[in-house]
């Protein structure tokens, strides 16, 4: 059956086998995989030297308007100040004088730090009965009048007490700021010759100039207070530094009077801040007092004295209440107490024990008006500004936009329980708005230990 099978089928079987052959073979082919590497040479190319001419570089033809592009001017960084308090001592520094000052106020150095340029270093704050003000150049202001000694404002506790915190003030003072005191009364005006570094040699300085100021006085009539009563460390300045308004003659009905004064108060002593280039000033004083210029003429006190009824009435009733405070001051020395002071000289004792006395005559005056202050503190301090910081500033017609470089401030001292007069009070507040400053009141003997407590 078998064999019959195969007969049958042969062909089949035969096409079968072949089959399988080649399938044998195509999987056996593709086991193998034939790769050909072609490499290929790398070309090496010879460059030929060409020959060019060279061609002369032709100037151009149309000018070309190059614009230099404007630099920005930096912006002011605001500089923010850190006040360290620094009790070691700061060694003198010799510094080259500065030109264009008058007189080397201001200019020259001394023994110390000075001049008007400032150092650059800090803006210390500082604190005087209440107002508070910022600067590297500053200038204290005290009067030494015997009105600041009277009974309703203190009397010399009180100006003791004003005097050690002025000197608290220096001494707190970091080494790198200037400073200057100034002191008047009488028509006279002591200071250091310059602004100084406020170290603690300088600061030891002033302590000992001012510690015995008008703390000795026994009356109006003695003498012993004001200026004559400091220590020997300031000097004196007689310059005359009417200035502006201050130099001109004043008309009147036709004739011209040209600046007879009836008295210069503070003026001259702020002059001075200016003339030293201060940024920083503070006048401490009891009244915008008398900033005059006489216009009219009268006859002189003692020619009136001597040739009227009134005037020998007069003399004799002054004579008479020098005598009263002469005696009410040895009572007051046996009870311990501090002397009485009566300001205004003969017309102040008048006023004390007889007020209703007939006055000699007096003329008329033209009162210097704030506004011309603050002109002729501006115009001081440009004209002795150094070359180097040449400026105009000038109030501008409107003088609270005017470009003032420094802060004028008035601490004013007043009677317990009283008020300062109108005009002083309109006249500093007019100031000090037009000079960047601040204006305070101090009352009596309670408010400056007040003050000085809450430091």
């Amino acid at each position: 059956m078998k064999k019959r099978f195969f007969a049958n089928h042969a062909k089949s079987s035969a096409a079968l086998i072949s089959l399988g052959i080649h399938a044998i073979l195509i999987v056996i082919a593709f086991t193998f995989v034939a790769v050909t590497v072609i490499t290929k040479e790398e070309q090496a190319f010879e460059t030929k030297h060409v020959k060019r001419p060279k061609m002369p570089i032709k100037k151009l033809q149309v000018p070309v308007n190059v614009k230099k592009k404007k630099s920005q001017k930096p912006k002011l960084r605001k500089r923010i100040v850190v006040q360290p308090k620094m009790n070691q001592t700061m060694p003198d520094i010799k510094m080259p004088e500065i030109t264009g000052v008058k007189g080397g106020m201001g200019s020259g150095v001394g023994d110390s730090l000075g001049g008007g340029g400032g150092v650059g270093f800090s803006m210390p704050e500082i604190e005087i009965f209440g107002i508070k003000g910022k600067g590297e150049k500053i200038f204290l202001i005290l009067d030494t009048g015997n009105h600041m000694l009277i009974d309703e404002m203190g009397g010399i506790p009180a100006y003791t007490i004003i005097k050690n915190e002025l000197i608290r003030i220096v001494e707190e003072l970091p080494p790198t700021a200037l400073f200057n005191i100034c002191v008047f009364g009488g028509g006279e005006r002591t200071l250091f010759p310059t602004l100084v570094s406020a170290n603690s040699a300088n600061a030891a300085k002033a302590k000992a100039w001012l510690d015995p100021l008008n703390s000795a006085a026994d009356s109006a009539k003695s003498g012993l207070y004001g200026i004559k009563t400091l220590g020997s460390e300031g000097s004196h300045h007689k310059e005359d530094l009417r200035i502006g308004k201050f130099a001109e003659p004043i008309k009147k009905n036709g004739p011209i009077y040209g600046g007879k004064w009836g008295g210069d108060a503070w003026y001259k002593a702020c002059m001075l801040s200016m003339l030293q280039q201060a940024d920083t000033v503070f006048l401490l004083s009891n009244d915008w007092s008398h900033q005059r210029v006489a216009i009219s003429e009268v006859p002189s006190v003692e020619e009136w004295i001597a040739t009227t009824s009134a005037g020998k009435k007069w003399d004799e009733k002054v004579k008479e209440g020098y005598r009263l405070l002469e005696e009410e001051n040895k009572r007051r020395k046996a009870e311990g107490q501090p002397p009485k002071v009566v300001s205004g000289g003969r017309w102040g004792i008048q006023n004390e024990y007889f007020p209703g006395i007939q006055r000699p005559p007096t003329p008329e005056y033209y009162y210097f008006k704030p506004q011309e202050f603050a002109e002729a503190m501006v115009m001081m301090k440009d004209k002795h500004r150094p070359d180097v910081l040449q400026s105009k500033s000038g109030l501008g017609k409107n003088p609270k936009k005017g470009k003032v470089d420094f802060s004028f401030n008035v601490v004013q001292f007043v009677k317990a329980n009283g008020e300062p007069s109108d005009r002083a009070v309109g006249n500093f507040k007019k100031l000090t708005s037009l000079c960047r400053g601040q204006y305070q009141t101090v009352a009596g003997m309670d408010e400056i230990q007040n003050y000085v407590s809450s430091h």
